[in-house]
């Protein structure tokens, strides 16, 4: 635990030494001719600190989740162990894989929906620890529905979810999926819904094609072996 403490704590010093570079970052989704503002003496702290810890987060997922693993290791058996560089390295890959999807391909769309809906109407003052908050707490989210696939690989060869399961429940799932998309959804409107509920319905797809992958790696790892 202080190992992983530690390894976020030092990241998210170095992001905060970048914090002025990664807030230009975050604001090229928003129309050139808008600025953030703040109300408060807090909030430039409070925002620095936001993107210092998220981003640092990011940057030591890989100590984080090797810890993680570390602490797991003992109780599997030496043929599971072997899983755990494979298990740190994509679960990193995967949440930085969420977090740019969602930067990339979901905020550009979605903030010039929710700055027009009332046209000219109003004049729009952004706060920017709102606006940044807003803005991680998408990127985070997504970043660990990225994480469903590698989920499911780990949980397949340690032999916890299986791909019959999955597909037996799709409809179940997929309403779950969709209810959970409604909520995620930062607009009520359809365009933005099916950003975010698309997304999670491939993902359950190609979490059942990882967990049946894995299924079949395991059936011929085993054949493989010398018998007792």
């Amino acid at each position: 635990m202080f190992v992983a403490l530690a390894g976020w704590v030092v990241a998210a010093g170095v992001m905060f030494a970048f914090r002025f570079d990664v807030l230009r970052w975050l604001q090229r989704p928003l129309p050139e001719e808008m600025r953030l503002t703040f109300f408060s003496i807090l909030e430039p702290f409070t925002a620095s600190m936001q993107i210092a810890s998220f981003f640092g987060l990011v940057i030591a997922s890989p100590v984080i989740v090797s810890q993680v693993w570390a602490f797991i290791a003992p109780g599997l058996y030496p043929e599971e162990r072997k899983f755990g560089v494979p298990f740190i390295l994509m679960t990193a890959l995967a949440f930085a894989s969420g977090v740019a999807f969602s930067y990339y391909l979901v905020l550009p769309v979605t903030i010039p929906v929710l700055l027009a809906f009332l046209g000219d109407e109003a004049q729009g003052f952004l706060s920017i620890g709102r606006y940044i908050g807003n803005v991680l707490l998408l990127m985070g989210v997504f970043g660990l529905m990225f994480e469903l696939p590698v989920l499911g690989y780990l949980l397949a060869r340690l032999g916890v979810v299986q791909a019959a399961t999955l597909r037996r429940t799709r409809r179940t799932a997929i309403l779950v999926l969709l209810v959970a998309a409604a909520g995620l959804s930062p607009t009520g409107d359809p365009f933005n819904f099916a950003l975010v509920a698309l997304p999670l319905l491939v993902l359950y797809e190609v979490s059942i094609f990882v967990v049946a992958a894995a299924e079949r790696r395991g059936e011929r790892t085993t054949a493989a072996e010398p018998p007792a």
